[in-house]
């Protein structure tokens, strides 16, 4: 699942942090009636299955495994007569234990590759296997038809598929799974979303085919497909393609939507044929409204459905806002932009009555579904989730940020949509309902300050105009913030005070001390560690003398406690970084003794500065600088050798994170030069000096000079340029920046300007340290002070002003693209006061979780000043 589709779990209801949603998973689990006692039960909270292993019976590490598959609402009485069949003989085998899980499995963005698989049975022997086959597919004939598995053949039209794999969990090096060849070699397992077997058991598999009587193959009935030159596939996911394609008689492009039946469930477990439908059902009443896509058939192929729609050229509105919009002062102006945004909305306008008119709303109005062409013609795409326009049936799947609970009728939910499109074209940052309560006020006032006035009556008279079509379908109070209001106080010193009684004032009542980013839930030791849990709070508290009472007792009663939770010996993700947050609290005894077991036991393949050697050894080497102890520097020397290790074997530098680039400061080579300049500063080794110069230059070739603003970003292999602190060019210039400052020299001069030239910024789409608005305060940190100082800090200080909210008497922060609230360090509070202390500190490092900080860059710092 795409990281930013997993937030959308953990957004709590009637809570403006994440959590984890309380769902009454007893009442949902798959149960089986009188188990043997011959069997062991299997169960733990990291898998989706239950399985059942017969007591002291070998089971082969591979071979021929029998997948069983189901619709929803018949699953539970498929189990109970598959399962039967293999407790009466003896059999293992597992299944989904629960309906969530089936959803998870089976749902649009789940993995192709294991999709539709309900039960697994692990026959011990080809002779087994072929009875239970047929044996299988005769109690489970009655049954509906459940999702096609991808990866397996299907076993004479039904529910019973096949495939040859492993039954045991079995690992090469590099962590893939894998089965044995007839020599007892490993070789991958192949988990593709089409059939195949490896070539040993080929033979085998063309005896299955010859008894295997399957309607899978094509009718002899003419071909709808046959029409159509498929170009390419424009996406995949676990509910069809959808694949570009020309109409053969007249070279008419095309879009063809593919729905499989039973599979791609969404929130309230429909399938993509049935969403397929709606929308097919939508488009032929909406046939004549000017700006919708044009339909032009339907048809079923095999066992899936396949639409056929026009082909827009153009851009998606996301896709055309990152294109247009003048992120960069010097880029092109706000004025020209503003009359193409005015031309698009009034048009959006005119579709959405029309489409009303027809009794259609479209229920899930947002910027994937607006397609602009070149000359700014607008089209809407995506009716799965239309219906009646005056229908109050809940929508299957609605955008967060344009969608709202309080929006019951379908008309009110696509005007409500428009409302907040227009604020995102205007001002492009995300955020969802909950939190827009708060933002819009900041929101609103930018986009008077940076637009004529025209244009900001202009956004006005059209919000207004959205709330009245809302009142005419249901009655609404709407949430408006005052357009008139003085701006707040806002100074460094002022931020820092005012988030750090926010971040005290919304300390948790669990063992997270703090709420933070949905890494807590999702990455082991997440509550703990330096970058998502309670240590970057305590350490971020620390620095401005705010340790609480609460901090105190956290640490004693439950960090310490739990220090074997977190996983790896990482710097922002792992244990050192606790442990550097430790040292300053006191624990020195605590923090020598596990740097020792860490000395004698660090094995890290990984060598990025997130969670990686580099991270570890600048840790190493703070705590050397520190205490005087040799031991250390040379631990550091150590690493440093590791690193040269894995750097020639290739090793990859990606971590175990969605939103990893591997470019640049946190998960790039940049993070290994910053290592290297520090090892350089302990050492006066120029080897080391020489490596991270190296490094740099191999990470600075993968930057881009906009030829508009003249701002420097990297570029990355989703050919997104990325300005952050992490994957981005800022990330570059701290170490560009500490490479100069431990040598004396003034490198990269033309890079480190385009590179600051990144304060012109007038947006971004989330406010984080790492990953958004926060990266942009480290900028002045690396000019000396002075009036080009000023004029950046004032430039990052408005930036900041976006995502700011000001709470009774405190300030509180959004974390990732606004949807909730964070007080940790990778997306929230925390994160932004270590940064906004940088400022005051002249030290773009000072966010770093480092033995001492204060002293660290005075301690590194050149001794004598080389020539250029």
């Amino acid at each position: 699942m795409e990281g930013n589709m997993l937030y959308h779990q953990y957004l709590k209801p009637k809570s403006e942090y994440y959590g984890k949603q309380e769902l009454n998973e007893k009442s949902n689990e798959y149960e089986l009636n009188k188990v043997p006692h011959t069997y062991a039960v299997l169960s733990t909270s990291e898998s989706v299955w239950k399985q059942y292993h017969v007591r002291n019976k070998f089971l082969p590490e591979q071979g021929w495994k029998i997948h069983v598959t189901s619709s929803f609402e018949e699953s539970q009485n498929l189990l109970d007569k598959v399962a039967q069949l293999c407790l009466d003989k003896n059999i293992d085998f597992k299944h989904l234990k629960n309906k969530q899980s089936f959803i998870k499995v089976n749902s649009k963005n789940a993995n192709r590759a294991t999709s539709g698989k309900f039960i697994t049975i692990y026959p011990i022997s080809n002779e087994e296997f072929v009875e239970l086959l047929d044996m299988i597919s005769l109690i489970t004939q009655d049954f509906k038809k459940g999702p096609y598995i991808l990866s397996d053949r299907r076993w004479k039209a039904s529910n019973v598929f096949y495939r040859y794999g492993g039954f045991s969990k079995v690992l090469n090096e590099h962590g893939e799974y894998c089965i044995r060849d007839e020599k007892g070699n490993l070789i991958i397992d192949q988990r593709t979303p089409f059939y195949q077997v490896p070539d040993f058991v080929k033979d085998f598999d063309e005896y299955l085919n010859t008894i295997n009587l399957s309607d899978d193959s094509e009718t002899n009935k003419e071909s709808h497909l046959k029409r159509y030159k498929i170009e390419t596939a424009l996406s995949y996911s676990n509910a069809g393609g959808v694949y570009l394609a020309h109409r053969k008689h007249d070279n008419m492009k095309v879009i063809i939507k593919e729905a499989r039946p039973n599979a791609g469930l969404d929130g309230i477990c429909q399938d993509a044929l049935a969403r397929q439908t709606n929308e097919y059902d939508a488009l032929k009443t909406l046939q004549n409204v000017t700006g919708v896509v044009d339909f032009i058939e339907y048809f079923q192929e095999w066992e899936h459905y396949f639409l056929v729609e026009e082909f827009i050229e153009g851009r998606d509105l996301r896709q055309w806002l990152a294109r247009y919009f003048p992120f960069f002062e010097g880029s092109e102006g706000m004025n020209n932009y503003a009359r193409k945004v005015k031309k698009i909305l009034l048009q959006l306008l005119s579709i959405i009555e029309e489409m009303h008119n027809s009794g259609i709303a479209m229920g899930d109005l947002q910027p994937a579904n607006v397609m602009v062409r070149e000359d700014l013609s607008v089209r809407i795409i995506d009716f799965e989730t239309a219906m009646p326009v005056n229908s109050e049936n809940k929508p299957n799947m609605a955008t967060l940020g344009f969608s709202s609970q309080e929006m019951k009728v379908n008309g009110a939910r696509d005007w409500y949509g428009l409302k907040r499109l227009v604020r995102y074209l205007a001002l492009p940052v995300l955020t969802s309902e909950d939190l827009d309560v708060y933002l819009q006020s900041n929101h609103l006032r930018w986009i008077k300050e940076n637009y004529e006035s025209s244009f900001y009556h202009f956004i006005e008279d059209i919000q207004k105009k959205c709330n009245e079509k809302i009142r005419f379908y249901q009655d609404c109070i709407s949430k408006e913030s005052n357009l008139e209001y003085e701006k707040n106080e806002f100074n460094v010193s002022y931020i820092i005070n005012s988030l750090i009684k926010g971040i005290i004032n919304n300390f948790t009542e669990d063992e997270r001390l703090i709420n933070g980013d949905i890494r807590q839930y999702e990455m082991r030791g997440g509550k703990f560690n330096f970058l998502t849990g309670g240590s970057g709070a305590a350490f971020t508290l620390h620095k401005v003398d705010s340790s609480t009472s609460e901090v105190n007792d956290w640490i004693e009663n439950v960090l310490l406690d739990n220090l074997s939770q977190v996983e790896g010996n990482g710097l922002l993700t792992g244990r050192t970084g606790i442990l550097a947050m430790l040292y300053n609290q006191g624990y020195t005894k605590v923090v020598l003794n596990d740097l020792k077991l860490l000395k004698d036991s660090i094995s890290e393949t990984n060598i990025t500065l997130r969670s990686g050697l580099s991270g570890i050894g600048l840790f190493v080497i703070s705590v050397y600088f520190e205490t005087g102890n040799m031991e250390y520097l040379q631990f550091a020397k150590d690493i440093a050798k590791l690193i040269d290790v894995n750097k020639k074997k290739k090793t990859s530098l990606k971590v175990n994170d969605w939103m990893t680039v591997e470019i640049g400061l946190i998960d790039g080579l940049s993070g290994v030069a910053l290592f290297y300049s520090a090892l350089y500063s302990a050492t006066n080794s120029k080897e080391y000096l020489e490596k991270a110069k190296s490094l740099l230059e191999e990470d600075l070739m993968k930057t881009k000079v906009d030829d508009m603003s003249g701002v420097l970003q990297t570029f990355d292999q989703r050919n997104r340029l990325l300005p952050y602190l992490s994957g981005g060019s800022i990330g570059i210039a701290i170490s560009i920046w500490f490479f100069n400052h431990v040598s004396g020299q003034e490198l990269y001069r033309e890079e480190m300007e385009a590179i600051l030239k990144l304060s012109k910024i007038r947006s971004t789409i989330s406010g984080s340290l790492f990953d958004g608005a926060g990266s942009f305060l480290l900028l002045p940190c690396m000019v000396e002070n002075g009036e080009a100082r000023e004029k950046i800090l004032a430039d990052v200080l408005s930036l900041l002003n976006i995502f700011i909210i000001k709470k009774d008497s405190y300030y509180v922060y959004p974390g990732q693209f606004s949807y909730r609230l964070a007080d940790d360090v990778y997306t929230g509070s925390s994160g932004i006061i270590l940064a906004l202390l940088g400022i005051v500190k002249n030290n773009p490092l000072y966010w770093l979780p480092l033995v001492n900080t204060d002293n660290f860059l005075e301690r590194t710092k050149a001794k004598t000043v080389s020539e250029n």
